[in-house]
């Protein structure tokens, strides 16, 4: 009998959200993580939200993804609080709505009058989970959510809209799946390894090597993030995707009151996320393979479009930089499926990692564990056109 019924390679939001699954599932998991400098959960403040500005909604299966991803959040959290309720509270997670703005840039006030387009129907709310008609805001509006912002942007406000602490929701996953396999010790089992973990991809029974240990799992799911495509060459497999490096500043306005302020967020470049103890700003994008540094010329980068954005914040003080790398594909779209016999993969979650990964993590951990993805899906499956058999 196989030491495991999951083996889980990678420990981000994605593993962690696999690692709880197949403990509801009454599994014993086992969660590998390497903890590589640059996992994307670890500089991650993200926005949860289901609307996206970027794509101009022209795919509804993915507008669907989106929005059962955010709506999958009340029913986790609601289960983290219960299993952890020391830990509820808006560290994890708090709904604060979101500020979209637009400044006199041509691109962005089209894809802004676009957003405010599409919501401002019915059918275009209902598509994204949108239930409240958005407001529009300007001027001196804006500035009483955000005083420090400029004078001359325009925007709406989303209400269903929340930002989250990646590494704060990660350690929250994985104590909720501790406690449930204590809960279930007659059946679930959940075991974490630090290490690199090396799968063999030519044994029958999918076998993994950390360090000098060797164990065996009924299913390998990958959740190695940007690292996956290195996972899945030794299958003869090549996947298109890469890493992008995100660098964010963390600032802090003295005396100010910043927990539940809304998100906000621009077409183009910039965003500000405030917090009890800080406000993040972010983020760089930048093709530079796995180099996970700080860098000046990013954090110039952060810094110009924050306070372009919102001028007041150049008297707050700079707290410290992360840097993440969000694993991309070509196309976009995240990989979520199986690869081989037993071997899964859930990747490919790019800017919307934080957003995604909960939902996306426990659907691939029960598809690695017997249930049927389900056919929504189908256009993630990482057999479409952009993963090609390598020669």
């Amino acid at each position: 009998m196989a030491d495991f019924d999951l083996i889980i390679l990678g420990g981000g939001i994605v593993g962690a959200s696999a690692a709880l699954a197949g403990v509801r599932k009454g599994a014993r998991v086992a969660v590998v993580d390497a903890g590589l400098a640059g996992r994307a959960t670890d500089a991650g403040a993200g926005i949860v939200s289901p609307v996206a500005l970027d794509r101009g909604e022209q795919r509804p299966d993915w507008t669907s993804v989106i929005t059962e991803c955010v709506g999958y959040y009340r029913s986790l959290l609601a289960e983290l609080d219960a299993v952890d309720p020391a830990g509820a509270g808006s560290a994890t997670f708090e709904q604060v709505g979101e500020l979209v703005v637009a400044g006199n840039n041509p691109h962005e006030l089209a894809a802004l009058d676009a957003v405010t387009e599409r919501l401002s129907r019915p059918e275009g709310r209902r598509a994204h989970g949108v239930t409240k008609p958005v407001e529009t805001v300007d001027g001196t509006d804006l500035r009483k959510y955000w005083p420090e912002l400029r004078g001359d942007l325009r925007g709406i406000f989303i209400a269903e809209v929340g930002r989250v602490v990646g590494s704060r929701l990660h350690d929250r996953l994985m104590t909720a799946a501790r406690r449930r396999a204590q809960a279930q010790s007659d059946s679930a089992g959940l075991e974490v390894i630090p290490g690199a973990g090396m799968l063999d991809a030519q044994h029958p029974v999918p076998r993994v090597r950390v360090g000098h240990r060797v164990i065996e799992g009924r299913a390998v799911l990958l959740a190695t993030g940007a690292w996956a495509g290195a996972d899945l060459a030794g299958f003869g497999v090549q996947v298109d995707i890469r890493p992008i490096r995100g660098q964010l500043v963390h600032l802090r306005l003295d005396g100010q009151q910043t927990g539940m302020r809304p998100v906000v967020n621009t077409p183009g470049a910039g965003y500000l996320l405030g917090f009890d103890d800080r406000i993040v700003v972010g983020a760089t994008h930048e093709d530079v393979g796995f180099d996970a540094r700080v860098t000046a010329g990013g954090q110039q980068s952060v810094l110009n479009a924050a306070l372009n954005l919102a001028p007041g914040l150049s008297g707050a003080t700079v707290l410290e930089t992360r840097v993440g790398l969000r694993p991309a594909t070509s196309d976009g779209l995240p990989l979520v499926g199986a690869v081989a016999p037993a071997i899964h993969v859930a990747t490919g979650l790019g800017a919307w990692g934080l957003t995604l990964g909960p939902l996306l993590g426990d659907l691939a951990a029960r598809h690695a564990l017997g249930d049927q993805m389900p056919a929504r899906l189908d256009f993630l499956s990482p057999g479409r056109p952009l993963m090609k058999e390598s020669a």
